[in-house]
């Protein structure tokens, strides 16, 4: 031991002496001692080598204890009774004894603080707690705690849960004592940093201490003193801040308690300012928790009740009274004052204003408990004030009106602004007139007061308000222009004025998103003149303006003889590039040396370039919209960041599923179709003029260049205008990118960057300079601007790797020089946890200092005087410890070093993608050695900012870094984490920055060794977080970071194969772990697992801009489910079981919704696990008491997502399962009876009965429940034995396969087959179905049939071989269907089984159901209805599998004839897969891939029949089937080897097949592509067998071709063909147009044009309606401008009208093969429901007398319609009798104003209700129009067509022409109405509505009235 530390060991045993006077001797000594600096180099060693057997500071500490100890007990038992002058002494003494502790504390941490934590923790509060001690004493271990502690982050750190409990309650005790001697305001201070360091460093306080703040606030009343006050309400804010997330309800309701008497402060007492902020902030936190994001109701998240309703308005009356008396402060005071009031008080009135401005209150009567006196207070029966108090938008209009003093106006001109901007919505329609009324009179007033701006930015929020609201009524919008108009003039004249610039093109931005006016020519004035200079607001006007309107082309400036040279007119375009870039129009650039203002100043990101690049083409407005479609790059985006709080009330509405974020997410994957750039053309002289300007921006730059005396940050801006427009040249196409590299502008820039590099150079030398480092960080993040680490293509994209080129080797080596440089620098360090240094003074001044602060602790002034004296700078103290990543801990140099580390992190990462003229991993490398473990000293704050920028930036997301380097980033993670473990901030911030380095982790095997490395270290970090965290010593927001850390490594590793971490000894996969998380303590922490639990199910895989999401394996989904669902269950139940208290009821609340999310999550991303998923919600209705309104909430979005139109749809798709498996349960509790039937939106048992008794009476009766059938009877009134019979067919599916099914020894199959036959056995039984069950079978056999092909599931076969089998479209993910389910062979075996023992004993099923022939159509349309009623792809799939087999059936069968519906059968399957092959998605899935080769398969197999059996049935088809797969060829390669095999087999294989040789040739030519190449010339040959085709014949070949109407894309490639033939045949063409001039109706010509007028028609709204357009175009454009006379292009005849003149003379036949001409066509049409309409009328129809009488005449003739028909036709010969609608007064119906004149429905509807009112009105008698109802309730097309007929029967009928005045009436009504309308029109200057009449209604009645005319 050294010879000072031996005096220091004596002088301390002395200090324990028992004489007072030795001890007094040796305390001088003492502090001599401890200041030496030998003792105090001897005892920091031995203190930071924590040897116990030294000398060390803590024993020096626990010896002075005991020196104070002995003399504190001196004092103390000295005699009570003594003189003023001895007892002023023993204070004295007292004082001295305290500063000497206080002395030795800041010797002992002067250097870093050495002093154990726990040591001074027990010597404060043991002395804190004693309260003999008295207040000296007390006084300055507070001081201790708060300054020399508290402040320190190692101690901060230190400070466990318990210890912090300890010292808020002992203090807060303190407070609450009512002492004089108490100096409050320091305790309060103490009670802030206690509840702020516990609720960052802990997972906060007991819910039980809101308690002493109750306590505090009602004392701050009664005792009329708000000392400390602001501190305690500060501290209230943080606990309440942290304690919301888990106990909402608790928060509020302590709210609604407290607020009352915090309101009586504010009135009664009088408050300084710092305490009203923090009222403020209090009411402000209170209203953000009771109504997340402005919910107004608790159906929308908000928490109510009816006392803090009546505390709102009460909050709201204060709030009006202190806005009015700040008003009228500032109108009497003297001084100039701000008359802008405080916006966190404008934020709070806003957000009040929306929850109490109601449309239907103006007024309202409140009661003001607050105002009464204390005694009153104590008094619960003592009345309340009463006030009325005025509400609504007139209490805004009234003090916008009542005065003309700007203080009084503008703080309601504030409020109205934030009100419209956080909810547009609360401006009611009609008080948008009223409100602008007053602000334009408002406005000009004051052209240049104080007023202007808060006008002008409340009136931009008004007309962006206006712009969303689209349900304004005309005469409202027209009176709104008016004062828009006006509004614009005013704003226009004042734009000059620079001090309200800003707003006035603000205002004129917001008038134009809104096109609130017509931008005239003069607006454009503003961009051309010296009106203003270019800035930020007038870029972003012009961008809207470009982007909204069309520019105009000149525009006469007033200034000609300036501006204009003699030779050349500017055009309006370049006189606005020319401002934008120079301003000064007047005079040439080049001689002017003021920079111009775009080089002086930043601009939001690339918008002066695609203005620039959008002005030099000739669709500005188009390019404009091009650009700005893009969506921005989330770096450019990073300044909107709302306040944290938000995230809390997203979670509040996330845990009522208010917002349901999960649902956003887009489930699969789509291709990004990168915007089509072609048809921009650009003009080029403008282009040439701006590449001039530009080079001549950059000459003048570069000729002015000075290395001392140049702004580097000039010559950055303007490099990177040029790039940026060279970046928008290329993304519009006018440019390639290697042509952009070659450019003058290019070299120029590069240029610019060199010169701006010797500025780095420079620095390298002085890096001290202060002016050079601003100068240079602002230069660094105008570079870090310019580049961008996104994949998406942009112009962003393509001006970074522009930028990146420029940077050269020497740039980025000499950045990464200063680096180094600046990190390494030799300067003071920054030791962790850091204290303020105690000075070198005399002992005496210490003493002298710290007698005074103690004296100023305590005294006896009156609690008042105490917060005015030192309330004024408490604010400016930071409360608690600062984190060792504070801002305040870097230098400017530090903060510049910073800027260049993260610039140079994102040049090496996107240099990845492009080509640069640095290398790239010289620079990393450099940038990894700043980390070297030789030099890193992580206890200084700039290394740890440094490492963790490295670790956040260097591993881009998007690009991989090598993996030697990745080991290297993560060598120094486990020291930093171990170092701040117990700094719950630094952990959190560790834990987020390392998420882009798990993307690097899964690279392969390409380095195996170094990836293992990696990982281990990734690993053992996340490991040592999860032991923390189970051990719980990790904070929330450090679990939330890990949750994300583990959401990140599932993404990486969906399997776990190398994300397993090892604790213990025991290895936890990562995928068992992340369910852990779901029982967390916090809510958040919850939530955050339940909304990512999809990565257990799915594989996230990132791919370039989008993610691609695969299924994970079944095993691993279900077994995730089960792990997740157990876990969010856990939780649960335990909660379940505690108290009833609030707080429990919040917990209960929250663990529910986390279970809910949970399981929501699973139903919407996993279709294996959907049932599963459902299931669990019905089960916990009962089993854990979700509430239903919550489950229908999340269903409903849900339902909507998957595309069901209700919620009952939704869940009737899984009803049978979830039947099954409540019945399953087998527990008395879980009958059918309690089935949570309100999920599927029944409100009772009796209508869930009603509406679902088919599906439950089957699971029922399989079970032999059939008491349960007959309690189902009796609850909805009906015969159970009728019931029976309604759901035969689906009872007998789960009988009949049983049966059938193949004994395999199967022992639960067994099982099944007994209980099946039990059951069948007992139906049977006479008293239940008896003999009628064999009538039954018979009756619903095709709908048996459909139900047992509904059962169908096909598990996937591995290694299936080359047969077609429903099993080889199978997936392994394809989730199971509603039970009983059965494979393929399951479903055959029943059909051979049903045949079997059918009594006629036919050979199969199909024989059964062509004894009535319209089976095949009844099962074709049902399964085609399931097909269509469904969006989810795994169900559509299997139906088409359904589709698949059961056609495959009928196809084996087709040479029977089936019944004779083979023709009409081979149709339906031909066309209904083609219409599907249509719809196919724009990118394949794994399902929708199957689900297309499924198809193509069929349509494969159809076609090889047809041929093979069919003779010519494929003819009239081919043309159809060849036209839709030719595109597909090209499209979807996944399947153009199976395309093409069938196009080559209908037309190489069959070349010469003589029912197809014709309509081969008659085929559009194929593309001219290699793929096609033998098919083209096959076709060709057979086309031009005799020789080539002249024009005419060409023409007449395209005309020959008849398409069904629906598929004009199949007549593509004809148009493409003939538009070369009228290219290439110019001199021929000239000839027939001569020809058909000659003969208009005739010629070719006109028939060519009036037939690409029908394909064009026929295209909209149809598949490939944009390229059949463009290609009827196309050929237009060949055959040019013809003078055709008007009566040459007619409409075009009705054939099937003409053939029926030809064919019958009799009216009624005429009109039925008409009809049925119509219907049969019909019955190709891809609308199933208009299917099943023509199939309905069909069917009445034929069955009719007329219908006989026609078949029998028309079956003469050859035309095959009755070959379609045949299913349809019955045998009966008892005819369908019409039923005659006789009425009193027919004419009724139809003489409704209302009924002829569209209203305010489309034209659809209007046609169809106008049809059926005639068909309705008794008026027809013919009963072939009769029977069309069915179709015209669903095809429009068919009303018009049907119409006509029926006028004209009516007229026929009409012997008293009463229908005919009625007719006549009402039509001429409708036109007279049309054209009123448009001589309004003609007469108006402003659009007329036109909303009643359409032009569509006008064309169909026209029409409508030319066809009855001709009938």
């Amino acid at each position: 031991m050294s010879l000072a530390l031996n005096d220091l060991l004596i002088c301390c045993r002395q200090l324990e002496h028992d004489r007072a006077t030795e001890r007094r001797k040796e305390v001088e000594k003492f502090k001599r001692l401890i200041q030496d600096p030998e003792t105090v180099q001897h005892l920091d060693q031995h203190s930071d080598s924590k040897q116990g057997k030294y000398l060390n500071w803590d024993a020096v500490f626990r010896v002075l204890q005991k020196y104070i100890q002995k003399e504190t007990e001196c004092l103390r038992t000295a005699k009570p009774n003594v003189s003023t002058s001895t007892q002023a002494t023993r204070q004295k003494k007292m004082q001295e004894i305290s500063s000497l502790v206080k002395y030795f504390i800041k010797c002992a941490n002067k250097r870093a603080p050495r002093l154990k934590c726990q040591e001074l923790l027990n010597y404060i509060m043991d002395t804190v707690k004693d309260s003999s001690n008295g207040a000296i004493y007390g006084a300055d271990c507070s001081n201790i705690l708060l300054k020399d502690i508290l402040s320190v982050r190692k101690y901060w750190c230190e400070i466990s849960q318990q210890q912090w409990t300890e010292l808020f309650s002992v203090y807060f005790q303190l407070y609450l004592k009512p002492s004089q001697d108490i100096n409050r305001v320091l305790v309060a201070r103490i009670i802030e940093a206690v509840t702020k360091g516990c609720c960052s460093q802990t997972d906060g306080l007991n819910s039980e201490f809101l308690d002493f703040f109750s306590k505090a606030i009602q004392h701050a009343r009664q005792e009329k003193s708000s000392a400390g006050l602001n501190h305690i309400l500060a501290a209230f804010i943080i606990f309440l801040k942290t304690l919301a997330v888990n106990f909402r309800i608790r928060v509020c309701e302590l709210g609604d308690e407290i607020l009352p008497t915090l309101l009586y402060i504010w009135t009664q007492h009088r408050l300084n300012d710092s305490l009203k902020e923090v009222i403020i902030e209090l009411f402000q936190l209170q209203i953000y928790i009771h109504h997340p994001k402005g919910a107004k109701t608790q159906e929308k998240g908000a928490y109510e009740s009816r006392k803090w309703k009546s505390i709102l308005y009460n909050v709201y009356d204060l709030l009006v009274n202190e806005i009015s008396h700040i008003g009228s402060r500032g109108k009497y005071s003297s001084a100039s004052r701000n008359i802008a009031v405080k916006e966190n008080l404008i934020e709070l009135m806003a957000d009040i204003c929306h929850q109490v401005f109601n449309e239907d209150n103006r007024s309202l009567e409140i009661s003001q408990s607050y105002t009464t006196t204390q005694r009153e207070f104590s008094d619960y029966n003592a009345p309340c004030k009463k006030r009325k108090i005025e509400l609504g938008w007139e209490v805004i209009k009234d003090h916008l009106q009542k005065s003309q003093n700007d203080f009084d106006i503008v703080p309601w001109l504030q409020i109205a602004t934030q009100l419209i901007s956080k909810y547009p919505s609360s401006l009611p329609n009609c008080e948008l007139s009223p409100l602008l009324m007053i602000l334009h009179q408002l406005l000009p007033q004051q052209r240049h007061g104080e007023r202007t701006p808060y006008v002008l930015r409340c009136l931009m929020e008004v007309a962006l308000c206006q712009g969303k609201k689209s349900n304004l009524e005309s005469s409202q919008k027209s009176d709104l222009l008016k004062l828009w108009i006006k509004i614009w003039s005013i704003t226009f004249r004042g734009i000059s004025s620079e001090q309200i610039q800003a707003e006035n093109f603000g205002l004129l931005g917001a008038i134009i998103q809104g096109s609130l006016v017509e931008v005239d020519r003069e607006f454009w004035k503003l961009f051309t003149g010296s009106a203003c200079r270019p800035s930020c607001p007038a870029v972003c006007c012009l961008t809207l303006a470009l982007t909204m309107c069309v520019v105009p082309e000149t525009v006469k400036t007033g200034m000609e003889k300036n501006i204009y040279d003699v030779n050349r007119n500017f055009s309006l375009k370049e006189l606005i590039m020319k401002w934008l870039l120079f301003r000064q129009l007047e005079d040439d650039f080049e001689d002017s040396a003021e920079l111009p203002p775009i080089l002086h100043r930043n601009f939001p990101h690339l918008s002066l370039e695609k203005i620039l690049v959008s002005l030099t083409m000739k669709n500005c407005k188009a390019a404009m919209n091009f650009f700005q479609s893009v969506p921005e790059c989330e770096q450019h985006q990073k300044d909107t960041e709302e306040p944290s709080f938000s995230e809390v009330e997203e979670l509040f509405l996330q845990t009522t599923f208010d917002k349901m974020d999960f649902l956003t997410i887009v489930k699969e994957h789509t291709t990004e179709k990168h915007q089509s750039s072609v048809g921009f053309s650009v003009h080029q002289n403008l282009k040439q003029s701006l590449d001039r300007y530009l080079l001549g921006l950059s000459e003048q730059l570069l000729n002015n260049y000075s290395s001392e005396t140049s702004n580097s940050e000039t010559l950055v801006r303007c490099s990177s205008l040029l790039v940026g427009v060279l970046g928008c040249y290329c993304y519009v196409g006018v440019i390639a990118e290697e042509e952009a590299y070659k450019s003058e502008l290019f070299q120029k820039a590069k240029s610019l960057m060199q010169y701006a590099g010797e500025s780095i150079t420079l620095f390298k030398n002085k890096t001290n300079e202060e002016s050079r480092i601003v100068s240079l960080r602002n230069m660094i993040h105008l570079c870090t601007r310019c580049l961008h680490n996104c994949t998406k293509h942009s112009p962003s994209k393509i001006a970074s790797g522009f930028f990146l080129r420029l940077l050269t080797s020497k740039l980025m080596n000499d950045i990464a020089d200063i680096c180094t440089s600046l990190v390494f620098i030799i300067k003071k360090p920054f030791d962790f946890g850091e204290v303020e240094s105690v000075e070198d003074c005399t002992d005496e001044n210490l003493m002298e200092m710290e007698d005074q602060s103690s004296m100023n602790l305590f005294n006896d002034y009156p609690a008042s005087s105490v917060i005015d004296a030192n309330e004024s700078g408490e604010s400016q103290i930071t409360i608690g410890a600062m984190n060792p990543l504070a801002e305040e801990h870097l230098s400017k140099q530090d903060l510049l070093f910073l800027d260049m580390l993260k610039f140079l992190c994102m040049c090496v990462t996107t240099a990845q993608t492009n080509t640069v003229s640095f290398r790239a991993a010289d620079i990393r490398r450099k940038l990894l050695m700043l980390i070297d473990s030789s030099m890193l000293d992580l206890t200084k704050s700039l290394h740890l900012h440094m490492y963790l920028v490295l670790l956040k930036d260097l591993p881009g997301e998007e690009y991989p870094l090598p993996m030697e380097d990745v080991v290297d980033l993560l060598k120094p993670l486990s020291n930093v984490c171990s170092l701040y473990r117990r700094d719950q901030d630094v952990c959190k911030t560790i834990l987020n920055h390392v998420l882009h380095i798990v993307t690097n982790l899964c690279q392969g095997n390409m380095d195996a060794e170094n990836t293992r490395d990696a990982q281990g270290q990734f690993l053992t970090v996340i490991e040592a977080f999860w032991h923390l965290t189970k051990e719980g010593k990790c904070t929330f927001s450090v679990r939330m970071a890990l949750v994300k850390c583990l959401k990140a490594l599932l993404e990486a590793d969906p399997y776990s194969k190398w994300a397993i971490l090892n604790v213990m000894g025991k290895d936890f996969p990562v995928n068992e772990v992340f369910p852990q998380f779901l029982a967390d303590n916090h809510h958040q922490v919850r939530m955050l697992a339940a909304q990512s639990i999809n990565r257990l199910f799915q594989h996230m895989k990132k791919g370039g801009p989008s993610t691609l999401l695969k299924a994970l394996p079944l095993k691993l989904q279900q077994a995730a489910f089960e792990n997740s669902y157990l876990k969010a269950q856990e939780g649960m139940r335990e909660v379940s079981h505690r108290a009833e208290n609030s707080e429990s009821l919040d917990e209960l609340c929250n663990r529910k919704a986390t279970l809910l999310m949970m399981i929501a999550v699973v139903l919407y991303y996993s279709p294996v696990c959907e049932k599963q998923a459902l299931f669990a919600l019905c089960k916990s209705v009962k089993g854990n008491g979700l509430e239903p309104h919550l489950i229908k909430k999340v269903l409903e979005k849900v339902s909507e997502t998957f595309g069901y139109r209700h919620l009952e749809d939704f869940m009737a798709s899984h009803l049978d399962y979830l039947v099954l498996q409540w019945l399953n349960l087998q527990d008395t509790e879980y009958s059918l009876s309690s089935f949570p039937f309100i999920l599927l939106n029944y409100t009772s048992i009796e209508n869930f009965y009603r509406s679902c008794y088919k599906v439950l009476i089957p699971h029922l009766v399989i079970r032999s429940h059939f008491d349960e059938v007959k309690s189902i009877a009796n609850q909805i009134q009906g015969d159970w034995k009728s019931l029976l019979t309604d759901c035969f067919p689906k009872i007998i599916v789960n009988i009949l396969p049983y049966f059938a099914y193949e004994d395999t020894g199967d022992s639960e199959m067994a099982q099944q087959r007994k209980t099946a036959t039990k059951v069948y056995d007992m139906l049977k039984d006479e008293n239940l179905l008896g003999k009628q069950i064999d009538h039954l079978f018979i009756s619903n056999l095709p709908e048996i049939v459909v139900e047992l092909l509904m059962t169908l599931h096909e598990p996937a076969t591995s290694g299936a071989s080359q047969s077609t089998d429903p099993c080889d479209f199978s997936g392994d993910l394809d989730p199971a269907p509603n039970p009983p389910h059965f494979p393929s062979h399951v479903i055959k075996a029943t059909f051979a089984y049903i045949s079997n023992c059918h009594k006629t004993k036919l050979k199969s099923i199909l024989e059964i159901l062509s004894k009535s022939p319209d089976s095949y159509q009844k099962i074709l349309l049902a399964i085609c209805e399931q097909a269509v009623e469904t969006n989810n792809v795994y169900k559509k799939h299997r139906i088409l599998k359904i589709y698949h087999l059961f056609v495959s059936l009928l196809m084996n069968d087709i040479k029977s004839g089936l019944g004779g519906a083979w023709a009409f059968v081979l149709r339906d399957v031909i066309y209904t897969l083609i219409h599907y092959i249509n719809q196919r998605p724009s990118h394949f899935m794994d399902v929708s891939l199957r689900s297309f080769s499924l198809c193509c398969d069929l349509l494969s197999r159809v076609c090889h029949t047809a041929v093979t059996y069919c003779k010519d049935a494929l003819e009239s088809h081919l043309h159809v089937i060849v036209g839709t797969l030719i595109p597909l060829v090209d499209d979807q390669m996944e399947v153009q080897e199976q395309v093409l095999d069938l196009l080559k087999y209908l037309v190489i294989d069959n070349k010469d097949n003589e029912n197809l040789y014709i309509t081969i040739k008659l085929l559009d030519p194929f593309p001219d592509h290699v793929v096609f190449r033998d098919l083209r010339i096959t076709q060709q040959k057979i086309k031009y067998s005799r020789g080539p085709f002249s024009l005419l014949e060409e023409i007449n070949h395209f005309l020959s071709v008849n398409v069904y109407d629906a598929l004009p894309l199949t007549r593509l490639e004809g148009l493409k063909d003939l538009r070369r033939q009228l290219e290439q045949h110019k001199d021929q063409m000239m000839d027939l147009m001569r020809a058909s001039q000659d003969n208009p109706p005739d010629g070719v010509m006109v028939k060519l044009v009036v037939s690409l007028l029908q394909l064009s028609k026929m295209a909209v709204n149809h598949t490939g309606e944009r390229e059949v357009l463009e290609a009827v175009g196309s050929c237009l454009g060949e055959v040019g401008p013809i003078d055709f006379s008007t009566i040459a292009i007619q409409c075009s005849k009705d054939t099937s009208y003409t053939k029926a003149l030809e064919l019958f003379e009799d009216k009624e036949l005429q009109w039925t093969f008409i009809m049925l001409t119509y219907l049969n066509n019909t019955l190709v049409e891809d609308c199933v429901k208009v299917r099943s309409a023509a199939v309905t009328c069909l069917k009445s129809i034929l069955a009719t007398k007329t219908g006989h009488s026609f078949w029998e005449i028309y079956k003469m003739t050859n035309d095959p319609m009755l070959i379609y028909l045949q299913p349809f036709r019955t045998s009966r010969k008892k005819f369908l009798e019409v039923p005659r609608l006789d009425k009193e007064s027919p004419l009724e119906g139809l003489d409704n104003t209302s009924l002829w004149i569209p209203q305010t429905e489309n034209h659809d509807i209007w046609l169809k209700t106008l049809t059926c009112a005639f068909l309705n009105s008794g008026g027809t008698k013919s009963e072939v129009l009769q029977l069309l109802k069915p179709m015209c309730e669903v095809k429009t097309d068919f009303c018009q067509t049907v119409l006509p007929y029926l006028i004209h029967d009516i007229l026929i009928q009409d012997t008293n022409e009463s229908w005919r005045n009625l007719l006549s009436t009402h039509i001429q009504g409708f036109f007279t109405n049309c054209f009123r309308h448009c001589s309004e029109t003609s007469r108006s200057t402003t659009p007329a509505n036109l909303d009643s009449v359409s032009l569509t209604s006008l064309e169909c009645a026209t029409c409508i009235s030319n066809s009855t005319v001709r009938r």
